[in-house]
């Protein structure tokens, strides 16, 4: 497994178990819907962050 799919693999399960453990935490209940939303989301923002470092490296060499 390349470093880059670990890095998504690590971020995404780090965030996963936060998000289950606050969830319960909080309200007590869990919903397999809104942690899709959540994954979703989540990957969403992680890959687009990671596109924009990439955009930004670019002006900077």
């Amino acid at each position: 497994m390349d470093p880059r799919r670990r890095l998504y693999v690590a971020g995404f399960v780090g965030a996963s178990i936060s998000y289950i453990f606050n969830v319960l935490a909080f309200t007590g209940q869990f919903d397999v819907v809104r942690w899709f939303v959540f994954a979703v989301v989540f990957v969403t923002v992680f890959f687009g962050f990671e596109k924009f470092i990439e955009w930004s490296v670019r002006f900077d060499n």
